[in-house]
């Protein structure tokens, strides 16, 4: 179980360079991680950004005596940051960020945090990401999406018939978001390991050279609208198939027709109107922090490129270990090597 305060097996650092050093490692998974975990061809980046944003938020609630005020300000700060370096970020990132540092708040304010709470706040807030991905897909597609999904699915049905198994949308849904859950149990038993192992970690070796060549971490506007353009071709297309093939006459197309147009214009509302209107709202109430915040942000950004420098010196280092060995090592001596490194000068 993990119950005591403080993550360090040392005095050698204070409790506030801690904290500060943790929300930069927080800041650059919401901001730029993403980019660093396609450089290192990593499955499932989305999962693996959303679990480290859970192992940060335990950290930073366990480097501290007053996890409400602390996490608070650590978010403002995370949010400030995004904004500002990734400002075509959806705004629905913003609020599943949110949503994992006020749960986070609540459970380990409530009931303090250990091996319970830190399982319960990865399910729930995967089970949060699996959410909002169907609703999303509601919202833009409708009803239609879900009965193309039973069509394919009374296909599958048919030709297992030899199985004892139902195949509709509805039991899709139940897998998909069961699929999450459970990957959030495992995340919380990966999370709880790290910890431990974080302890354990020699920094006394780590050797960083700055001049050291970086991969290419930072994805661009352009590959994230081409992402989201090719995501919706391809959902799209599945959908209309079953429209247009088992139906037959005008009515077909007609359907088709009223599915294209309402899909294009939701996008077009949500992504040209709606999107930008709610970036500038946040934005505004955010303004305040950034003045009040603005030594915290400026330092945070002053240390973002060593992190990124200690987050692939890691990666190297960690190459003897294998499968999700090699993954807690990688996060262990990432976060390890960060708390502890001094302002390096070339």
């Amino acid at each position: 179980m993990i119950k005591q305060k403080g993550i360090l097996k040392s005095n050698s650092i204070n409790d506030t360079r801690v904290v500060e050093r943790l929300i930069a490692l927080w800041a650059l998974n919401e901001c730029t991680l993403g980019g660093i975990m396609h450089a290192f061809k990593l499955p499932f980046t989305g999962i693996f950004v959303g679990g480290i944003s859970v192992l940060l938020i335990t950290l930073i609630a366990l480097s501290t005596t007053k996890t409400w005020s602390t996490l608070l300000k650590a978010l403002t700060i995370v949010l400030v940051i995004k904004v500002g370096i990734s400002p075509y970020t959806p705004i629905t990132a913003y609020f599943a960020v949110s949503f994992q540092a006020f749960l986070g708040i609540l459970l380990y304010t409530v009931f303090s945090v250990n091996s319970f709470t830190i399982i319960v706040l990865c399910a729930v807030t995967f089970l949060e990401s699996a959410l909002q991905k169907l609703l999303t897909l509601t919202l833009v597609f409708g009803q239609s999406f879900w009965k193309a999904v039973d069509v394919y699915m009374d296909w599958i049905s048919q030709q297992l018939s030899f199985l004892p198994i139902v195949f509709n949308s509805k039991s899709l849904i139940y897998t998909f978001l069961g699929i999450y859950v459970l990957s959030g149990i495992a995340a919380g038993f990966l999370i709880i390991r790290t910890i431990k192992l974080i302890k354990k970690v020699n920094v006394s070796q780590v050797n960083l050279n700055l001049d050291t060549a970086l991969p290419e971490f930072n994805s661009n506007k352009k590959k994230f609208k081409k992402k989201i353009f090719y995501s919706f071709l391809i959902i799209l297309v599945i959908v209309l198939i079953p429209i247009l093939y088992f139906n037959n006459g005008s009515q077909a197309w007609q359907n088709a027709l009223y599915l294209i147009i309402r899909s294009v214009l939701i996008l077009m509302i949500w992504y040209f109107l709606l999107g930008p209107y709610l970036i500038n709202f946040l934005n505004k109430i955010l303004s305040e922090k950034r003045e009040f915040y603005q030594t915290d942000v400026q330092d945070i950004l002053t240390i973002l490129p060593i992190l990124e420098l200690i987050i692939y010196h890691s990666w190297k280092e960690s190459k003897t270990f294998k499968g999700f060995n090699r993954l807690i090592q990688f996060l262990a001596k990432s976060i390890a090597y960060s708390l502890y490194f001094e302002k390096i000068k070339k």
